[in-house]
């Protein structure tokens, strides 16, 4: 017997009723990435006395690994909306340089984002993930995405854990 399956993206229409569904508990693998991530981070700036980390080994982070949990977190939790992305890519890139702007930003964008980014892989290779994960840029945005989908929000709007 073929069980149904369900598609990993959801249509754009259903995306926000999705998100909409999620409590709390369901985002705990999100929650335990960034804890990871913002330790990992805050422990090499303090060893090595960089900032800097984009010619810096994930392994030197010690966050190898870290972009297959991500995935995993991620797509179990179905937080990428189905939608011509290609036509979205350049208005996502904007907050590749601007991250600050992704906290004041809601459900269904973060998660157009997240698309861009996850199958931006095809386009620039398979160190682009690598390169988002160094450069910050996917911590900021799980943790935009926590504040935006838990409404009591252990995410304050600067992106700093309550």
């Amino acid at each position: 017997m073929i069980k149904d399956q369900i598609p990993l993206f959801i249509p754009l229409g259903n995306f926000s009723d999705h998100c909409n569904s999620l409590d709390r508990k369901k985002l705990i693998p999100i929650i335990d990435l960034v804890h990871e991530m913002e330790l990992k981070f805050y422990k090499t700036e303090k060893i090595l006395g960089v900032q800097d980390f984009s010619n810096v080994p994930l392994s030197t982070l010690s966050l190898s690994g870290i972009h297959v949990r991500l995935l995993d977190a991620i797509l179990k939790l179905r937080l990428v909306p189905l939608f011509d992305w290609m036509s979205w890519k350049s208005e996502a890139e904007r907050y590749y340089q601007d991250q600050t702007q992704l906290y004041s930003l809601d459900a269904v964008t973060l998660g157009k984002i997240m698309t861009v980014l996850l199958r931006s892989q095809t386009i620039y290779g398979p160190t682009f993930l690598e390169s988002k994960i160094k450069d910050r840029f996917v911590l900021n945005l799980l943790k935009a995405i926590i504040h935006s989908l838990d409404g009591n929000s252990l995410v304050n709007s600067s992106g700093n854990l309550d």
